[in-house]
Formats: C-alpha cells, sequence, structure tokens
C-alpha cells in the first residue's frame, strides 16, 4: 500500500512540472515543441517514478524485479 501511495504522488508531481516546463517551452518556443516536450516528459513520468518508488521501498536496486524473493518464497515452501 505504500508503495502504491508513493507511487500516486509521484506521478502526480511529475505530471505537474512536465506540465510547467511544458507551457514554459509554449511560451518560449512553440505549440509544436511544447506538445513534444510534454509528451516526453509525462510518459517517462511513469517509469522515473515507479524506479523512484523501488529505490525508496527497498534501499538499492539489487532485487528490483523480486527474483530473489521469489526463490525465497520456492524454498521456504519446499521445507
Amino acid at each position: 500500500m505504500k508503495a502504491l501511495v508513493l507511487y500516486i504522488i509521484f506521478v502526480t508531481t511529475g505530471a505537474f512540472i512536465a506540465g510547467a516546463i511544458g507551457y514554459y517551452t509554449e511560451i518560449e518556443v512553440s505549440a509544436t515543441a511544447s506538445l513534444i516536450v510534454f509528451l516526453t516528459l509525462f510518459f517517462a513520468n511513469f517509469a522515473v517514478s515507479w524506479i523512484a518508488v523501488i529505490y525508496i521501498m527497498d534501499g538499492s536496486f539489487k532485487d528490483a524485479q523480486g527474483r530473489q524473493a521469489q526463490l525465497d518464497i520456492e524454498r521456504a515452501a519446499r521445507s
């Protein structure tokens, strides 16, 4: 549950930042460039937010995909 809440917070914050940067780009450059910048930042935000949540929850990336945890569960079930 904590991971989901963190993810929602990171995605929401990232969306606001992407919108602000997109708006600034629209003022300084053009609407077309603004759309490209916004969409790139918006969709990259999902991956970056997930990586940040994994790092915060585990403290490292050594078991990011959960393979070791799965092996531990299977080993405990066999015993």
